[in-house]
């Protein structure tokens, strides 16, 4: 049976009204051919999320509204798996008594971290001398590492990235600097490690479970090629709120306003959608965004410090790469299906980008690519 989330806006409720309205949604749910697994409650931002097993998400809604009136916002399906990555439990924990209100004052707001590493011009000299994987999986290593030193939980992985879920945002930041301290002692000095960093709940307006949040630090990720962590807005006002001073290290930390933030979610998101179709131009991507051309070239340029032809370009070429690692099985299909015009342009394209030409990248990563 699928498995749903709801979130609740409260405003003035206690741990215990939800406690009580949890265990009223228990005596009634087989009318309804549900079973409440567990909720969440956040007494700062006055939420409440419940976790159900149920027929669809209108039963939930009527269990709720006989149970007690108080009617979800939202109602997304989710993944039982993904929920107990991000949020640790998807049951209710054991109590003696069973009549008894299950009190869970356990707030859903999650950091979400995501780091990944951006191979450039070093992918020639890592590759020939054999120490690719040896890389991934010192990088592994140390993030699995620092992830359990500061009580976060490996959560998911998202192509080349892997997401972390911590209950605290000041963990999460201290994850994150550790993460880029460790990488820049024990692994190549030209290696790039990317680290985006965001916060959120888990049932929002999207259609997905920690959908903007995840979104977020992934693209804040792709974007982090410079040597610092990138945090969202909303992990940087969290952190002010609790005078924690980490973010004013310069050069390590690089603070998103939410315009930039925005900005930087409908890009990223509107490449995904278009990145593999031949054609795609800056006049695609503008208008995508609701901007001039001249406007789109500061604003990319401020933002990443490339123009947005090659934005286009490095975005396709990365994609390209992951490909290759899922061992496409030619060369004009790599180049067709990430947008290029032809294959001699992305084999141009892919050694000057990375310094040999995609077959030769695929033979050493053990694959044959054929033209």
């Amino acid at each position: 049976m699928p498995i749903y989330m709801d979130r609740h806006d409260l405003p003035g409720i206690t741990a215990h009204d939800v406690a009580a309205a949890h265990q009223a949604d228990l005596r009634v749910q087989e009318r309804f051919g549900c079973r409440g697994l567990t909720y969440w409650f956040d007494k700062e931002r006055e939420t409440a999320f419940c976790l159900i097993e149920a027929p669809d998400g209108e039963a939930v809604k009527a269990m709720h509204d006989a149970a007690h009136g108080m009617m979800p916002n939202k109602v997304i399906e989710v993944n039982s798996q993904l929920v107990e990555a991000f949020l640790g439990r998807i049951e209710d924990p054991s109590f003696p008594d069973p009549d008894t209100p299950i009190i869970l004052n356990d707030p859903a707001f999650r950091a979400i971290l995501a780091t990944g590493l951006k191979f450039s011009d070093v992918v020639s000299e890592s590759m020939k001398t054999g120490r690719i994987h040896k890389i991934r999986s010192l990088h592994g290593d140390l993030v699995r590492q620092a992830i359990g030193d500061f009580g976060g939980s490996e959560a998911e992985h998202r192509g080349e990235c892997l997401l972390a879920s911590f209950a605290s945002v000041s963990q999460a930041v201290l994850c994150a600097l550790r993460i880029q301290k460790d990488s820049m002692e024990h692994l190549p000095k030209k290696l790039k490690v990317q680290i985006g960093l965001s916060a959120g709940s888990p049932v929002t307006e999207s259609e997905d479970f920690f959908g903007p949040t995840i979104g977020s630090a992934l693209h804040l990720c792709r974007l982090s090629d410079r040597g610092h962590l990138n945090v969202s807005s909303t992990v940087a006002e969290y952190l002010r709120k609790d005078r924690f001073n980490v973010l004013d290290k310069k050069g390590q930390v690089k603070i998103w306003r939410p315009l930039e933030e925005d900005l930087v979610n409908q890009l990223m998101t509107l490449m995904e959608s278009s990145w593999n179709k031949e054609g795609f131009s800056i006049h695609d991507l503008a208008e995508g965004i609701g901007v001039s051309k001249s406007q789109l070239y500061r604003k990319i340029i401020s933002l990443t410090g490339l123009s947005p032809g090659d934005f286009i370009k490095e975005f396709r070429l990365e994609k390209a790469l992951g490909m290759i690692e899922k061992q496409a099985t030619n060369i004009s299909e790599i180049a067709y299906g990430s947008g290029f015009s032809s294959p001699s342009y992305f084999s141009k394209c892919f050694k000057k980008r990375y310094g040999m030409v995609p077959s030769q990248y695929a033979l050493l990563r053990g694959h044959q690519l054929s033209s």
